[in-house]
Formats: C-alpha cells, sequence, structure tokens
C-alpha cells in the first residue's frame, strides 16, 4: 500500500495522462476534419476525381456533412477543455512537489485542490481512464506491475467511442487471485469426491 503523498501523485498524474490523450484525440480529429473541409472544398479537387463520377455537388455534400459534424461535436472545444485540465492537474501535482515533507495538512490541501477540478469533468472514458492508469504505474514505479489493469482488446479498439460507464477492470492480482480461489475450489470437490 502507498502513502497518502504517493496516492496523491499517482492521482494527479493519471488524471492529468487521462486528459492529455483526450485532448490530442479531440486536436487529431478537429484537424482532420478541417483537412477535408478545405480539401473537398476545392474546385481542382472536383475536376481530378470526375473521372470517377464524383462531381463538385458530391464534393459539396460532403464539405456540408462535414462542416455539420464539425459544428455538431466541437473537437476544438472539447480539446481546449481537456487541455485546461491536463494543465490544472500538472500544475497541482508540481505545487505538492515543491513540498520536500509533505504533512497530512499539505496532502489534504492538496487532494482538495484534486477534488475541485474534478468537478469540471466531462464523463469519463473508462478504458481510456484505464490506460492512463496503467501508464501512470509505469512513469511513477510507486505500484508493482500486477496493480495494472486488464482491459479487454475489444474495449481498448472502442475506447474513444464508448464510454463504457460503471465498468470496472480487474488488476492483474485480482485476475490472478480469482484463479488460484477457481483452482483451490476444484481441488477441494475433487478431494471430497474421493473422501467419499
Amino acid at each position: 500500500m502507498r502513502n497518502d503523498a504517493q496516492n496523491f501523485m499517482f492521482n494527479a498524474l493519471r488524471n492529468a495522462l487521462y486528459h492529455t490523450a483526450q485532448r490530442k484525440l479531440f486536436e487529431n480529429r478537429a484537424r482532420w476534419l478541417n483537412f477535408l473541409v478545405v480539401a473537398f472544398g476545392t474546385a481542382a479537387l472536383s475536376d481530378v476525381l470526375k473521372p470517377t463520377g464524383i462531381t463538385a455537388v458530391h464534393l459539396g455534400g460532403f464539405t456540408a456533412l462535414i462542416g455539420a459534424l464539425q459544428l455538431t461535436f466541437d473537437f476544438s472545444s472539447r480539446a481546449r477543455t481537456h487541455q485546461m485540465l491536463q494543465h490544472d492537474y500538472y500544475q497541482d501535482l508540481a505545487d505538492f512537489q515543491r513540498i520536500p515533507e509533505p504533512t497530512e495538512s499539505d496532502i489534504a490541501q492538496a487532494q482538495s485542490r484534486l477534488t475541485a477540478i474534478m468537478a469540471n469533468e466531462p464523463p469519463t472514458m473508462k478504458a481510456v481512464d484505464a490506460k492512463a492508469h496503467n501508464d501512470a504505474i509505469d512513469a511513477t514505479g510507486f505500484y508493482d506491475q500486477d496493480q495494472r489493469l486488464k482491459v479487454p482488446l475489444w474495449h481498448h479498439f472502442l475506447r474513444n467511442f464508448i464510454g463504457f460507464e460503471g465498468k470496472n477492470y480487474p488488476t492483474f492480482e485480482e485476475i490472478d487471485a480469482r484463479k488460484q480461489m477457481a483452482l483451490e475450489a476444484k481441488k477441494g470437490k475433487k478431494s471430497n469426491v474421493t473422501a467419499q
């Protein structure tokens, strides 16, 4: 078990890493949509694509659709939200790291600031958060590798599209403990059968 100072630093870093990942995702989506609006909006592209049967009308429709996606989902604004939260978490962590020997009061104040930042968070993408948890374990070394979270492969691939609300990913330690319990239960059944 880590001490409270390490728990605070781990959670602040995990949250900062989560928002870094989300910021990058939304920045990339906004960048690609902007590129497509510009590319599909050019007359030269319609001349190039004319032999394929794609006309200026089709490109105009694509441009309108992409513009509507930009306005509806507002990826740039969402990226800025995550950038601000990322900054706040790193700032809280940096402020805490300036304290040579944190007292219980210092830890409580830092944790209070962390909670206040969390109040501004959009809904969490659980699989992205689990990846941030694993990245924070790797970065800090505060926890053993068996405290990493097991994320199913299909959750990994869909992590930016589905929130997986309510999902709690087990640690590798928990998975091993369950396997051990199942093995012991199986051995217990076999010994009961042979005793009869």
